[in-house]
């Protein structure tokens, strides 16, 4: 039925505007959908526009929100209507106080170097950001979710008060994010689950499916 096609980048490129990164404002890079990422990781949260709903209800006064769409949405699902971005998704973010859609192709190195806080469900934006030493607001489950600079956030009354303790001045310390990953390393298994991290991984198949198996045995007994 016609009534479930459409352009999904014409309703985007009607919206957008400029962003203007001298002011403070939180970057929020949407996910690409359907994934992981945000189905399963994400809980409530693969719904990102309450993701973004719950961050305009807790902005400080004088804050923005530059919502950038997955540079890959468009290019792997097409740009028709569909059940992750159906017809109004887009005007359904642009309505919401102090938030606005920026263009797809603005440089997401200089968006994360001048945002004052960069918001995700468990995107890599978060760990990029606390890798500059910028706040992280997680609404999911990411690997990083426990590193210091990163902030988990589950309601309007959550986001306030992370948002009080930034305005106070909160900093990160390089220190805490190496100790942090020192710590994750020692925690963590040598292993891959994914045919394609063969080529990155320096274990034999042989090696990786001992250490798989000697996880899940160990958690087992």
């Amino acid at each position: 039925s016609r009534i479930f096609t459409g352009d999904l980048r014409r309703d985007y490129l009607k919206l957008q505007i400029k962003p203007n990164l001298d002011q403070k404002f939180i970057y929020v890079p949407l996910h690409y959908q359907p994934e992981s990422s945000t189905s399963v990781l994400g809980s409530v949260f693969v719904d990102q526009i309450l993701m973004i709903e719950t961050l305009a209800a807790a902005l400080p006064k004088g804050w923005v929100i530059y919502v950038k769409e997955h540079p890959t949405q468009w290019l792997i699902r097409g740009p028709i209507y569909f059940s992750y971005r159906y017809r109004g998704y887009y005007e359904s973010i642009a309505k919401l106080s102090n938030v606005f859609l920026i263009p797809i192709d603005t440089d997401s190195s200089a968006l994360l170097s001048k945002a004052s806080v960069v918001a995700t469900v468990t995107g890599s934006a978060g760990w990029e950001a606390v890798l500059r030493l910028k706040p992280a607001l997680v609404f999911g489950y990411p690997w990083y979710r426990d590193c210091p600079g990163v902030f988990m956030v589950n309601s309007m009354e959550a986001g306030k008060l992370v948002f009080v303790t930034i305005n106070r001045g909160f900093k990160i310390e390089k220190k805490d994010i190496l100790r942090y990953l020192a710590n994750f390393e020692r925690c963590s298994i040598k292993g891959y689950v994914e045919d394609y991290n063969k080529s990155i991984s320096k274990l034999s198949p042989k090696e990786n499916a001992i250490n798989l198996s000697r996880a899940i045995y160990e958690q087992l007994f």
